[in-house]
This record gives structure tokens, sequence and C-alpha cells, in this order.
């Protein structure tokens, strides 16, 4: 009896021996897939042995302006003296998870470095003390958290956005009394909306025209719920407002789909964000006013110049500008053409 359980357990160590290098394989050939698929994508980041391993987090990995920041970084994190592989981190989990459960993951994980899509919840500036305290560098990415241990801040001035903003509801609101909705790609938990929407407001406030802003937030996790605020919104004829002022690609595209779907053209003028085709497209069609164009590639190149700079010296510049451009109708085609 004695010597059969005794078999019992050498067979249960060997199995669970057996079990962990099955992991031990699967984890390393997810990686090296992971990294493989990366350097196809970047071209000149293959065969690159990487130095440092810096997960890229952002609400909506989906985002067409997250993505093509994210390939930006993979070529520049490839170039770098000592080579960084940038993850977009979370991106090929099954279920959805929000910027601070990927946070979280990123700490655990024991990266070396993180680039995020920040927000000003208490919660984020925590998380991001709790990777500074792990060592971990952490730079925010188009969405700052001033008051966090960030290491530098990688975007535009939010409030000179807000202002550029502002003034293109000036020209797109009707004369008399008029109404503009902001919508704003957070969840419910982020309690300010910003500065891009102090910019608006004061923007407006400093002229006597009579138009009340009021903020709609559409998430940040999906393109769905996206498209039903914004259905919901429009499709209410009491809260229906004359301009929809977006500040996320997602928010622009379905504001552009229902305006156009619903056939609110000329009723509700959208101010959009960042430049994919669909976007382009709806400003030649006259659907889509004019859109914020922060450049992508560039956010996503500095972010690991900033990185890089950072594990060299242990220091970086706290604020790297990015360029922000306005496309409307009279040089959305120059803009395409690269003049």
């Amino acid at each position: 009896m004695k010597k059969w359980m005794d078999n019992n357990r050498v067979m249960y160590a060997v199995m669970l021996v057996i079990v962990a290098l099955i992991l031990a394989v699967l984890v390393g050939f997810n990686l090296y897939l992971d990294r493989q698929a990366s350097g196809e994508e970047g071209g000149k980041a293959e065969d690159v042995s990487y130095v440092y391993h810096v997960a890229m987090i952002s609400g909506d990995a989906s985002d067409v302006f997250w993505e093509s920041m994210y390939r930006e970084a993979v070529l520049a994190g490839a170039e770098a003296q000592e080579p960084m592989y940038p993850e977009n981190f979370g991106a090929d989990l099954s279920e959805p998870y929000t910027a601070e459960e990927l946070m979280r993951m990123a700490v655990a994980a024991k990266v070396d470095g993180i680039v995020v899509e920040a927000d000003m919840t208490e919660e984020m500036t925590s998380l991001i003390g709790e990777a500074s305290r792990a060592n971990i560098p952490v730079i925010t990415l188009m969405e700052d958290a001033p008051e966090s241990d960030r290491v530098s801040y990688v975007g535009a001035n939010s409030y000179t956005l807000g202002e550029m903003y502002g003034e293109e509801v000036l020209e797109a609101a009707p004369q008399g009394r008029a109404s503009a909705a902001v919508l704003l790609p957070v969840n419910e938990e982020e309690v300010s909306p910003g500065y891009i929407y102090s910019g608006i407001t004061e923007a407006i406030a400093g002229t006597s025209r009579d138009i009340e802003v009021f903020t709609v937030r559409t998430g940040e996790d999906r393109e769905f719920v996206s498209e039903e605020t914004v259905r919901s919104l429009l499709l209410d004829e009491e809260r229906r407002p004359d301009v929809l002022v977006c500040l996320s690609a997602t928010d622009t595209i379905s504001a552009y789909q229902c305006v156009r779907d619903y056939n609110l053209v000329g009723q509700v003028e959208i101010i959009g964000y960042y430049s994919s085709p669909e976007i382009l497209e709806g400003i030649r069609n006259g659907v889509i006013k004019s859109t914020v164009v922060v450049d992508a590639r560039e956010a996503g190149r500095l972010c690991m110049e900033a990185m890089e700079e950072y594990m060299a010296q242990r220091y970086t510049n706290e604020y790297f500008p990015v360029t922000v451009e306005l496309i409307d109708g009279s040089n959305v085609d120059a803009f395409e053409s690269g003049e």
C-alpha cells in the first residue's frame, strides 16, 4: 500500500513538472510570436535583440489613433541604442480591461517601463506611484496625470487644444441660442472633464454668444458603447445638440456614421479628432466640419525617445510637445496628399 502511494506521489510530481514545462513553452512561444508580429509590422523591427520591455497601455487599444501611434513606437523602439520592445499591452486578451487594470498587470509583470494614456483619477495617480516605487518609469501619453509620479508627458497642450475646439464651436454653432455636446471618452468614475473642456468653455465664455456646453461620457472601452451613446443623444430631440465635439477618433467615427445614417446632415455639426480615411471622407462629404489632428506617428516616436533617454540617464524632459493641425474642407486634399 505504501509503495503504491509513493508511486502515485512520484506520478503526480512528474505530471506537475510536465504541465509547468508546457506552460513555460507556451508563454515563451507566445512572446516570440508577439515580437515577430511586431517585427513584421515595423519592417526594421525584425531580428532585433531587445533590452527593455515597455508596456503601452490604452483604454481602447483598437482605436485607429492608438494603432497608428503604436506602429511608430515599435519602429522607434527597435532603433534605440538599447532596443526597446513596446507591447500593445492587453490587446490580445480575450476580455476588455480598463487602463487601470492593465496598469496593475504591467506592474505585476515587472516590465521595464510603462507608456499610458492616463487620466486624472485618483486611482490612476496612485497606480503610477505604485509603478514608480517598483522602479518602473511611467510616461503619460496624450492624456496627462500632472499630480502623479510620471517621469514625462508626451502630447499636445490640452488647454490649447480646448481653445482650438472652442473657436470651431463658435464658427459652427447657429446664431442665437445654441448648444454643443462635448463627447468625453472616459468612464463615469473619472470626475473631471479635463483641461480640453475648460479651454472650450472659456473660449466661448469670452464672447457674447449664447451657447450651452455640456458633456456626454462615451466610455473608454469599445466602439459599440460609443455608437450607442451617440445614437441615443442624437435621436433625443430635446437633448440633440447643434454641435458635437469629439475628443477621440472612435467618437468621431460614431458621430459621422450616426449623423449620416439618421439624415441629420446640416442639423448637427461635427468637430472631430484625428485623420483616419473615414474621418477625412466625412470632411470631403460635408458631414464633418473639421477635425483636430494630433500627429500620432510623432507621438509614438517621442514616447520611445523619452523612455530611451530616461533608461540611459534616469532623467528626461518633463514635456514633449506633439504637433497639432486643424483640417477642414479648405485643406483636406492638401493634407491627404502630404503637401
